[in-house]
Order: C-alpha cells, then structure tokens, then sequence
C-alpha cells in the first residue's frame, strides 16, 4: 500500500473541511479532503445571516454563493416568550441566504477543488494515527487510513490532519469533546410545498416560534417550498415509543400557533425525519498535528442560527494555523493556542446569548425543557467580558470625557508612560497567518487580558511611543501622521484621551 504525503489531510466535507480545504489549497499547500456519502433526502435547511458575506470573501467565494441560486432573505419573524410577533429586517437592507445543506455544501467541494485541494468522495475513514511532534524538529506527521467504494486500504500522511467531521467527530471522540447533559435536543425536520405561496408579509424570511415544550423553526428554500423542524428534549417531553415519526412530528406541529396556522392547507413532502442537535465542546481544540474544526470541536445551539458561519469562521482561523506552523515552525505552539482559545470564546459567546433567550421563553413556558435551559449556562463559560474596547462604551466614560475636555483646554502637554503599563507581544490574526504584535496591556484595561493595539485605526503603540517627545497636541498629531497612515483629528483626540483615562499615559505639566 502506497502512502502518500501531503501537508494537510481533511476529513470532513461539510462547509468547514470545505472552506479549510479551499483556503489551504490556494495559499499553495497540498490538501487531500475525505468525504463520506451523504443521504440527500435528509439534506437540512439552513439560514445563512448577512455577515457570512465577509467569510465568503475570504473565501474567495462571494460570486459563486450569489449566482448559485439560493433564495436571499431579508430577516426574521420570531413569536418568542410571550408569543407577540416580532419581525426584524437585517440592518441597511442587508440580505442573508436561505441555503439546502447539501446543495451548499456541494458549492464549496467544487471551490474547494477548483483551488487545487483533492477531493476524495465515498471515503470511509478506518483509522486515524496521530504522531507526536515530541523530539521532531518540525510538525507532527499522522497516518490517516481510509476506504473508498471502488478500493479499500487508502493510506496518506500529513504534517496536518484537519477533523472537519462534524457530529461524528472521527478524532474529536479521542476525549476531547465533553456533553453538556443539560441540553440534550432533538431535532424533527420534514419539508412543506405550498404552490400558491404562504401568504406571509415577507415570504423569505426565517420563522421561529415557541412552544410550551419546545421550540420551531422554518426556512423558505423556494418561494413555495420550506423547512420546518422542532427541537424537544427526549427526557421531558413524552415522544411515544409505541409513535411513529410521522405521529410525533404533527403531534409537535400541533402544539405550535402561528406555524401550524401557516401549514394548514400547505403539503408535507417528505416524509419527516430525526437528527441529535444536542450540545457539546472541547475544553482543548487540538494539539500537534491535528485540529478540531467546525462542529468537530463544539455544536452550538441551532437558534442561533449561526452554525454554518461558525463553521467557517472556524476553518479560516484552522487554516491559518496550519499555514503559519508549515511556514514558521516557532510559531506553531502560539498558533495552536489561538485556536483552541478563539473556539472556546465562539461557544462561550453562543452559550450566553441563548441562555438569555431561554430564560425569556421560561418566563411564558414553565415547563422543564425551558427553566432547565434558562438555569443551566455552561459554567466553563464564566462571566461575559467586559467590553472595555467598545467605543460606544468610551465616548460615555466619565474619565474619558474628562480627559478629552483637558486636553481640549490644555496649553502644554508633558505626557509620560503609566507606571502599569506594559507592551508586550500577543499573538494576532492576519488574512492567512499568526504573527506576534506590540500591544499595550494595562492590569485592568482591557479586561480580557489580551491587549490592545489600534483603537478607531490609531496605533496605540505608536501613540504612546511619540506622546513623550511633543508639548502641543497640534504637533504630536502631526507626528503621528507622518509616521502612521492618515487618521481624522477627532479620532486621534479620542484615543489620546482614552490612554489618558486608562493609565496608559499621564500628564505631569
């Protein structure tokens, strides 16, 4: 049996193995991506929000998304909690994608082999051999042994093995994945025609809806045609062994208003069908040689609605770690530290924003699949950081405004360092790679810890690097231009009145 060697095996043709594959193919690196058969007839529906724009451009894949001939959307209709109707249009007349999984995901495999990535379909992975990169002088080396429909034994190596896999989490169910047991969720998913249109204000809009022991959802994928699905919890809501599919769905259905309204005289076109939408993380997101991507690492919960973007967030920071540990190898431990924390930040995030809607549903719903959500968190999560870069924030700090009136008023100005603080490298994020980046790091500003370096485009560092030398605030805005790109005035004044206010400078005159 022949090996092969490439820098990156992906396993996992979803939109993150997709868009890792994609990205690491075009930076001029050798991908071999393994997918299994899908069944088609159980392929979901999902709604892609505005902002998935930007990680399309990344991708290179904007065009392509837009001429592929998914329906656009122009926001959300939501009976929520107290049942009102709630109807929300993106911002500046944004529009989002209504999207079948399997026709997406069909996209990116074909972007991702039209940048040069191998794409093996049918594969079935038998085994997954991960080196240490203990005593080696580069990157780890892994054996990844698969199956295909015509061949069995395939075998490829890779400095990189990317577990793009999803739910089934070929590497992640090593012991990296924990169970959040508190939201164990079951999703009922069938599809609805209605050839005369379903009379909606904004038939392209998502429709969530809840109910007093769960919740629903429904997306248009044609003006005629829609997903519906509801999501209960198998331990407090009686399904009914003796049941059929069919039998619990509607009787689910039933228990909803606006959308069981919406489906009279509508018909269900499939026949309905179950998937396990319940929640998990990995504390750790990989380690030498090999990455969990996507869902591999962490499923958060479907009302967000966010889970594609998620997934490709999350194969563009994968694919950025892979390309800074093959092209700079002393960066590969800090590259490897980003992700994993920049994934626990995604869930953490997720995590509190829908136990804050749980407890509004609670409110309305006093039934065990709601208080136990509203009560339960993730206590790995901790608390919500505070937003102490938030400009919004800034502009109504009492010291900041302070600071601004003087210097507004000041003659001279002898600005010096802050005794606390400290300008330290951290690691940052560019367009394909990790690199280390002067930031000013203060004990309490900012509270994450992580630092600072450019506040509304100002360079900080730079900033308080030429503050010392200038007695006019005139002549150090002048200074700072000839050294940095052009800024506007009232920004500059801004961020010198924000280092004033948080200690990073202080004036002595």
């Amino acid at each position: 049996m022949v090996i092969e060697p490439f820098d990156a095996v992906i396993i996992g043709g979803g939109p993150a193995g997709a868009a890792a594959a994609r990205l690491l193919a075009s930076w001029g690196h050798s991908v071999r991506l393994l997918t299994r058969t899908v069944d088609h007839t159980r392929s979901l529906g999902e709604s892609l929000p505005p902002s998935c724009e930007k990680l399309f451009d990344l991708l290179g894949a904007t065009d392509a998304i837009n001429n592929g001939g998914f329906l656009a959307s122009t926001g959300n209709t939501v009976w929520w909690g107290e049942g009102t109707t709630r109807t929300a249009a993106f911002v500046d007349g944004a529009t989002g994608w209504q999207v079948v999984r399997h026709d997406f995901d069909a996209l990116l495999l074909r972007l991702a082999a039209s940048a040069g990535a191998q794409v093996v379909r049918s594969a079935l992975v038998r085994d997954v051999r991960l080196a240490s990169a203990s005593g080696r002088a580069g990157p780890a080396v892994s054996t990844v042994e698969y199956d295909t429909e015509d061949q069995p034994r395939h075998a490829v190596q890779a400095s990189f093995v990317l577990d793009c896999s999803g739910r089934a989490g070929v590497v992640a169910r090593r012991g990296y994945r924990v169970a959040d047991p508190t939201q164990t969720t079951l999703a009922l998913a069938a599809t609805w025609t209605r050839p005369d249109g379903w009379g909606l204000a904004d038939a392209s809009h998502t429709l969530v809806e809840t109910y007093a022991n769960g919740w629903a959802w429904s997306g248009p994928v044609t003006p005629q045609r829609r997903y519906v699905t509801v999501m209960v919890d198998p331990r407090t809501t009686d399904l009914g062994a003796d049941r059929g599919v069919i039998s619990r769905y509607e009787r689910e259905i039933g228990k909803t208003a606006a959308l069981r309204g919406l489906l009279e005289g509508a018909t269900r076109d499939t026949v309905p069908w179950g998937c396990d939408a319940s929640l998990y993380h990995a504390d750790v997101c990989g380690g030498p040689g090999v990455l969990l991507v996507g869902d591999a690492a962490s499923f958060i919960d479907p009302l967000s609605s966010y889970g594609v973007k998620k997934a490709l967030a999350s194969a563009w920071l994968a694919a950025v770690v892979v390309h800074t540990s093959l092209t700079n190898v002393s960066l590969a431990g800090v590259a490897l530290e980003l992700f994993t924390a920049r994934e626990r930040e995604i869930h953490d995030a997720s995590v509190r924003q829908s136990t804050t809607f749980f407890a509004e549903a609670a409110a309305r719903h006093l039934h065990p699949f709601w208080t136990g959500r509203a009560s339960a968190g993730d206590p790995a999560a901790g608390p919500e950081p505070a937003a102490d870069v938030d400009i919004a924030r800034l502009r109504e700090d009492a010291a900041v405004l302070a600071a601004f009136e003087a210097l507004r008023g000041a003659r001279q100005i002898r600005l010096r360092r802050g005794d606390r603080l400290r300008i330290e490298a951290r690691p940052a994020l560019t367009t394909r790679e990790v690199v280390l980046e002067e930031r000013l790091v203060l004990p309490t500003w900012p509270a994450d810890g992580h630092g600072v370096r450019f506040l509304r485009d100002i360079d900080l560092v730079r900033l308080v690097e030429l503050a010392p030398e200038h007695e006019q605030v005139p002549d150090l805005f002048e200074a700072y231009i000839r050294r940095c790109p052009p800024v506007s005035l009232p920004d500059f004044l801004g961020a010198l009145s924000v280092l004033l206010a948080k200690g990073a400078l202080v004036d002595i005159s």
